[in-house]
């Protein structure tokens, strides 16, 4: 079913970008009359110039251009070509003491297709582009805060496009991981899915919230102080990921050193060689008993402390009636349901919630638009339509969260009650979990990814690491819910006509499968380590590894936002909500 979803939504981004096209035609047909009026005015860069098509800014004046090279913003821009318009001329005099003139074709900057012609940036950014969409779906995170950045600093392209770009290369990776992921089983539970669709459920809905009010913040925030909240926050989030691959090392290597410690006596050294292996032997032995002790008694202290909370839970919860006769029996079946609900392969009671939310947010970005594309019909900021349409969806993504949480704090009382077995990387869901713990983490990381400009991922796969959540899990959860707002946010981009070049299919077409098959490269190559290496730690490494080099790459973007202010002038203070 989540495949036809997917079909639709690429046969979604034909039309999308088709009618995007149509539109983007006339329109330039307008800026191009508008842009002639510009000619002769003083500039600074191509931008102050018009908006594309437009004029060119030579020797400080806006200009009609002769070569590619003068459409560029910079000396690495790529990205725009010099575009004779047919049938147009414009007369240039050939001396200034004279009256003798000649004809020259009207030329405009114009946006270049992917494909017209295909330069080695553009190669060098699909290689680059496809190693990123591989990190980013082998850890979880995207890689939305390693393409941007490519395609701003490799392509030439501006924010305007570049994050739509991303966006649509995510999306291609986030539909190879799923394919890979579907069939994958849980790593202690042979019967459950790899992916933790009740989390989802759960962990989306207070994300989404969050980034409703972090991108209003995004709006009011100068960008020398976003810059200094993004470096803090993603080199904070580094660190403590790499803590926590250094805990979960350091038990992979107690479990390997009781693997490899023999359970059967050992017979008597016929030397002294022999002997001091021995010893040595036996002084491991009961290292590795005594931390494993440690372990066990923490471990017991803990489900000591979680059965105590669970019970508690119950006390708020609706009366379960169980049967007083052969209720040893009742109980066995239900663990036989349980088991049963956990070995749906796509559970839709968890993942209908996520469809809801998707839709909810394609219409509100449709309508009120966002990440820099326009609102489709016209809603100007700060109307009060626009405010209405801003926090209704809060109402539907409150009760969401609120009953995706009593589903799972019913379901957590049965597996109690029936006796099922919890196993690591279980979450018990109470009252505490639902409403105060995930909604408030997953609440932060949307402020954060909305005020920030990075992905959810990135601050919500730590959140669950820190939570106990499997890095297996962790990575292929994370993945399913970048599925649906990747799909969401590039078809807003493909219908507001937010992608480059002048059809604009080429580049979300090839750009998805770019993404595509980055994921599937990515996926391939963590299965191999974590099969070779038998270390989930590796999962807990990548992901600090390409959120730190995310740091470094979003953080030299956003200085150069900020010098680029500081240059024009521009304030640096605060603002309003609509840029008033």
């Amino acid at each position: 079913m989540l495949l036809r979803w997917t079909s639709l939504c690429a046969l979604g981004l034909a039309a999308a970008t088709a009618h995007a096209q149509s539109l983007r035609l006339h329109a330039n047909t307008t800026t191009v009359q508008s842009a002639s009026a510009l000619y002769g005015t003083s500039c600074s860069e191509r931008d102050d110039c018009g908006f594309l098509p437009g004029l060119a800014c030579i020797n400080h004046l806006c200009a009609y251009c002769q070569t590619d090279a003068q459409c560029g913003a910079t000396l690495r821009d790529s990205s725009k070509r010099c575009h004779v318009q047919s049938g147009r001329y414009v007369r240039v005099p050939t001396d200034v003491d004279s009256a003798a003139f000649r004809l020259d074709p009207v030329t405009y900057c114009i946006e270049k297709d992917l494909f017209a012609p295909f330069t080695r940036a553009d190669a060098f950014s699909t290689f680059m582009a496809f190693l990123a969409a591989a990190l980013g779906a082998g850890c979880g995170v995207g890689g939305g805060g390693l393409l941007v950045p490519l395609y701003i600093l490799v392509v030439g392209l501006g924010p305007k496009h570049a994050i739509p770009l991303s966006k649509a290369t995510i999306f291609g990776a986030a539909v190879a991981t799923f394919l890979v992921n579907y069939p994958r089983k849980h790593p202690h539970k042979a019967h459950r899915p790899v992916i933790d669709y009740a989390l989802a459920g759960m962990m989306e809905p207070p994300t989404l919230i969050g980034t409703i009010f972090g991108v209003m913040a995004n709006r009011t925030f100068p960008p020398w102080l976003i810059l200094v909240l993004l470096i803090t926050l993603l080199s904070y989030i580094s660190y403590k990921t790499t803590l926590k691959g250094n805990k979960l090392f350091a038990k992979e290597q107690i479990e390997l050193a009781k693997a490899s410690t023999p359970g059967n006596s050992i017979q008597s050294p016929k030397d002294t060689l022999s002997l001091m292996h021995h010893e040595k032997r036996q002084r491991i032995t009961a290292a590795v008993a005594a931390k494993k002790w440690l372990l066990l008694t923490r471990t017991n202290k803990q489900r000591r402390a979680l059965l105590a909370q669970d019970e508690e839970d119950f006390q708020s919860l609706p009366l379960l009636d169980l049967p007083v006769a052969n209720k040893k029996a009742f109980l066995k079946e239900m663990q036989l349901n349980i088991e049963r609900i956990e070995s749906i392969v796509f559970p839709w009671r968890c993942v209908l919630p996520l469809l809801v939310c998707w839709v909810v947010l394609l219409v509100q970005m449709l309508f009120l638009g966002g990440h820099g594309a326009p609102s489709l019909v016209g809603i100007h900021c700060g109307s009060s339509v626009y405010w209405v349409l801003t926090f209704a969806p809060l109402l539907v993504l409150v009760y969401i969260t609120y009953h995706m949480g009593i589903n799972l704090r019913l379901r957590n009382r049965l597996v109690v009650v029936s006796g099922t077995p919890f196993v690591d990387g279980d979450v018990h869901w109470t009252k505490r979990t639902t409403q105060v713990v995930f909604p408030l983490y997953c609440f932060f990381a949307g402020v954060a990814a909305g005020l920030l400009g990075i992905g959810g991922g990135m601050v919500k796969g730590p959140v669950m690491l820190e939570n106990g959540i499997l890095p297996v899990v962790q990575t292929s959860t994370a993945s399913f819910m970048i599925l649906f707002t990747s799909s969401a946010t590039t078809l807003q981009f493909a219908i507001a006509g937010m992608f480059p070049g002048q059809l604009q299919y080429d580049y979300v077409f090839w750009y998805i499968l770019v993404g595509f098959g980055g994921g599937l490269f990515g996926q391939k190559c963590v299965g191999y380590l974590l099969k070779k290496y038998n270390r989930t730690s590796l999962l807990v490494y990548i992901l600090a590894f390409t959120i730190g080099l995310s740091a470094l790459c979003m953080g030299y973007i956003g200085y150069q936002t900020a010098k680029h202010d500081v240059q024009k002038g521009i304030d640096l203070g605060f603002s309003s909500v609509c840029g008033a």
